[in-house]
């Protein structure tokens, strides 16, 4: 059985989330020790301010980093974004300050190095620094995903895979039921022991970078991160809609859940936007075609041919003819990394045209 705590947080206020934080750990006592080197893993996807809703709010960070110090651990903030440096993402986001303040370092999660899983996947590649960690605290952020549907507590764990290492996982694992096996096989390499999910200033819309801030006001925590994504996920209503639900469904591994914290039924959100790409189903979307799969589309009023698209893009399909990028749709395999890294909002998908008959 997992316990899944939710709170009421309107806002970032540090004596707020002091509390929350506290309630969170008091009857966890004795399960960090002295001395303990604790990794602190928030969601540091690219370089943004905190009122974006793209990184874990530094506010959160900072008092769960207080907390580890109150208790004499050992912490450090680290991450591996997919196309830019812990240091650069820090340094917008806030985080590279409480760092500072707090006299804790800061980490890139590079030097990668091949680990056997005991889950779908049989072998993947993360940071080697994981496992300099006696343990792994996670903070993810609770956003939008225009691949996945939503991004929570196993996803944010995809960071400790290096840099771009992760956009070859979107070639090798290019269905979408298969990228949720692949994350769920990484998160699985050093499940954290405690998950604390960003859930204050939430994303709506066409995230992880490009949707659009969302007032959710929820903490939620818990040692099973699995557990955590179905509650987050069934707030706004998309526990049949997220792939990653759909795979532990089938594979039986969602426990079953008690609600604790200041809930004891899960609320729901009615008005929170979904990506546009949300399938009918993740079992119907797995059997489309691949010419009716969202397809990206380059809105040139928005782009700059800055060229962090064709750079990120794991099949080579984003060429640039004269100043401007193409995309070559035959090789195009839908796996939405341009519009995640785009910084300008200047790649949307269109809708698969299964969906599109079904909304018509």
């Amino acid at each position: 059985m997992a316990k899944v705590e939710i709170y009421r947080v309107r806002w970032y206020d540090e004596k707020r989330l002091r509390e929350v934080v506290e309630r969170i750990f008091s009857p966890r006592k004795g399960f960090i020790s002295r001395g303990d080197r604790v990794l602190i893993k928030p969601n540091m996807l690219a370089p943004s301010r905190p009122e974006k809703a793209v990184t874990t709010h530094p506010a959160l960070v900072k008092v769960v980093a207080e907390k580890l110090l109150d208790l004499d651990a050992r912490p450090a903030i680290a991450d591996s974004p997919a196309l830019s440096s812990a240091e650069k993402v820090g340094k917008l986001s806030g985080l590279r300050d409480v760092a500072e303040e707090l006299g804790i370092p800061l980490l890139e999660l590079d030097s990668p190095v091949e680990v056997k899983t005991r889950s779908f996947f049989r072998k993947v590649e993360v940071s080697r620094k994981i496992f300099e960690f006696d343990h792994i605290i996670n903070l993810p952020k609770f956003k939008t995903h225009t691949q996945m549907v939503l991004t929570l507590a196993v996803k944010n764990m995809f960071g400790t895979v290096p840099g771009r290492l992760k956009a070859e996982w979107h070639v090798r694992a290019s269905k979408y039921l298969d990228f949720a096996r692949m994350l769920y096989s990484v998160f699985s390499v050093r499940p954290p022991l405690l998950n604390i999910m960003d859930g204050i200033l939430a994303m709506e819309g066409n995230g992880p970078q490009n949707g659009n801030p969302y007032p959710l006001g929820f903490i939620l925590a818990s040692e099973d991160g699995l557990a955590l994504d179905y509650v987050a996920s069934r707030m706004v209503k998309a526990e049949k809609k997220v792939y990653l639900m759909e795979v532990a469904r089938r594979e039986g591994l969602l426990p079953e859940i008690v609600l604790g914290g200041e809930y004891r039924r899960v609320p729901e959100v009615d008005d929170f936007s979904l990506p546009s790409t949300t399938p009918l189903s993740p079992s119907l979307a797995r059997r489309l075609l691949r010419r009716s799969l969202p397809k990206p589309k380059i809105l040139p009023e928005k782009c700059t041919a800055c060229g962090i698209c064709q750079e990120a893009c794991p099949t080579g399909s984003i060429l640039k003819v004269g100043k401007e990028p193409k995309i070559n749709y035959d090789t195009c395999i839908s796996c939405f990394v341009c519009q995640e890294v785009c910084p300008f909002d200047s790649i949307q998908f269109t809708q698969g045209i299964l969906r599109r008959l079904f909304q018509g």
